[in-house]
């Protein structure tokens, strides 16, 4: 494609202008313009007229400018005097107080009407970083420069020489080494502490915070603390650097950003830094107890051995710390202890000490980092009796009946009964795992009941067991005996055979 000289041009135009307007976009450091002093044949005075004007420009053309009246009110406030120059101190003051990351300091040191109007500048921009002059302006104008074709719209006095005067401060501004400076971050912070960091609603947060910066008697800014969108003064300590300030936690839970704010009404400045956050919560730690090694009897769970009492979270959520204690019948106490930190996955009871069967409440009570208490209690019953059965036997001629039946409040789980003669003959041989139960047992021809041997075998659902002689069992059954026969009168017929 073929381009022309003119295209070129306008080519390399749109280039630089595009250049120029992203620099301009991102002077975003402030800059303090000081009023400008104009030197005259008498006495030296400030040119506020023209200073505005050159604020407007300077603003206009995409820098952040400080107002005006603001920086008088800092010249009053710090009783500066003159115009033109600043001694260093207030160079690294206007940083403080104002923010300035530049000062534009100038003086006007020529303006003539006659024999023709001419006008001169000098400018000098401070960087507040390192008190270092960054940038320079030195320019004149006369209406003999100016001149047009015809005449028409020629400048005629010094003051129509102004704008041509500000178009080309603005044509030759630094603008990338305002852009390059990093905003202006006076704030220094030694220490910013938020307690408690956890609290209830309704609870009070204490904020402390230390500062490097001073300021003079009387330019002291109003220093808050911010939190929930709500202001809360702070007092400044003894050492000037110290300040600190309370507030109640709001009802609604959630974390809550902790901002310091000074503030300058005399310069309609603030300035903000995030110290930290603390957070509010109303709701207790939300758990469960869970049982383990236990048989449940009567709707409690009963144990005899030991217990494993589990927490369960049902709300995952950070424990500061937590306490387990036992009770015995609901308010003798058995034993206890405490940690910091979370709940342990269980809790391993194994009744030693003086303990006897009962009912036993296990507590677990757990805080959380904001002090709200959960309570959680579980009954459970230790029974370290021996199981009971309950064994009756009746004989008649032919064989014993047996009964067996549960004799305690835990249930059997297994039983087993083994009888045999003297001889080794097996009578029964019977188990099963349910109560009760009637067995019947054919007897040999004898009535000696020290011939039968065996035993009786059971567990309960908590895994005691017994085994018992069956001699120990068996009363003393004799089989009933016949019935006499009348006894004859006379000789008997033996008698009389022999006779």
């Amino acid at each position: 494609m073929y381009c022309d000289g003119l295209q070129i041009f306008r080519i390399l135009v749109l280039a630089i202008c595009f250049t120029w307007f992203h620099a301009m976009a991102s002077a975003g450091v402030p800059v303090a313009v000081f009023p400008l002093q104009e030197l005259g044949e008498g006495r030296n005075d400030a040119n506020l007229i023209f200073t505005r004007l050159l604020t407007e420009h300077l603003a206009e053309s995409g820098n952040e400018i400080i107002d005006l009246e603001t920086v008088i009110a800092f010249m009053a406030n710090n009783r500066i005097r003159t115009v033109g120059r600043l001694e260093t101190v207030n160079i690294s003051w206007a940083r403080r107080d104002l923010g300035a990351g530049f000062i534009l300091l100038g003086t006007i040191c020529q303006r003539r009407e006659k024999p023709e109007a001419s006008l001169g500048l000098v400018l000098s921009l401070i960087r507040t970083s390192d008190l270092r002059i960054v940038w320079s302006y030195v320019g004149s104008l006369s209406t003999s420069e100016q001149r047009k074709m015809l005449g028409i719209g020629e400048p005629q006095s010094t003051t129509e020489l102004e704008s041509y005067l500000l178009e080309e401060i603005i044509g030759q501004w630094p603008w990338q080494i305002v852009s390059e400076e990093p905003q202006v971050g006076f704030l220094i912070i030694d220490l910013a502490v938020i307690e408690p960091q956890y609290v209830r609603p309704g609870d009070e947060v204490h904020c402390r915070v230390r500062l490097r910066t001073t300021w003079s008697a009387g330019q002291e800014p109003r220093v808050f603390f911010k939190a929930d969108d709500q202001l809360y003064p702070a007092t400044v300590a003894a050492d000037g650097l110290t300040y600190e300030g309370s507030w109640i936690a709001g009802e609604e839970n959630g974390t809550f950003p902790v901002t310091l704010l000074l503030e300058w009404p005399d310069y309609g400045r603030t300035e903000m830094a995030l110290l930290g956050s603390y957070e509010v919560d109303g709701t207790p730690p939300l758990f469960e107890l869970d049982v383990r090694g236990v048989k449940i009897i009567d709707n409690i769970p009963v144990f005899s051995k030991e217990v494993k009492i589990m927490p369960r979270m049902i709300v995952r959520k950070p424990v500061s710390r937590w306490r387990f204690a036992i009770y015995f019948e609901g308010d003798s106490p058995v034993g206890e202890m405490s940690d910091a930190g979370n709940l342990p996955e269980s809790f391993l009871w194994t009744g030693r000490g003086r303990v006897e069967d009962g009912i036993y409440e296990v507590v677990v009570e757990a805080w959380d980092y904001a002090g709200n208490l959960a309570k959680v209690s579980k009954k459970v019953a230790m029974d370290r009796s021996l199981p009971q059965v309950d064994f009756t036997a009746a004989r008649s001629e032919e064989e014993l009946v047996v009964d067996l039946k549960t004799g305690g409040k835990v249930p059997i789980k297994y039983w087993r009964l083994e009888m045999w003669t003297k001889e080794g003959k097996i009578l029964t041989q019977s188990e099963g795992e349910e109560l009760p139960v009637t067995i019947g047992i054919e007897l040999p021809g004898s009535d000696q009941e020290q011939e039968v041997q065996g035993f009786l075998f059971y567990e309960d659902i908590l895994g005691k067991q017994v085994r018992r002689e069956v001699q120990d069992l068996l009363p003393k059954l004799r089989r009933k005996a016949a019935p006499k026969d009348e006894e004859p009168t006379g000789i008997s017929e033996k008698w009389v055979d022999e006779f």
